[in-house]
């Protein structure tokens, strides 16, 4: 953060446990996986339908571009 001059609510954050509550409370935008435990689900802002390691990473950024409107950009670039 300090090297990119980004602040904490910039910041989108996703974890599955205990180890993760401390960094989850301060991200701008918590998440937690579907398989995470119930304290990390509780200090996030948006719980996953996949677990780790089966989509949550990709179903979190397609959330993220669509709420910015850059989806269709994206998708655009590989239809060509």
């Amino acid at each position: 953060m300090r090297q990119t001059g980004l602040k904490w609510g910039d910041v989108c954050y996703v974890g599955d446990d205990v180890v993760d509550l401390g960094v989850l409370r301060r991200a701008g935008l918590a998440v937690a996986v579907g398989d995470g435990v119930a304290e990390a689900k509780a200090a996030s802002d948006y719980v996953t339908k996949a677990h780790g390691g089966h989509g949550a990473i990709r179903e979190i950024v397609e959330m993220i571009l669509k709420a910015q409107k850059k989806w269709k950009l994206v998708v655009s670039e590989y239809a060509d």
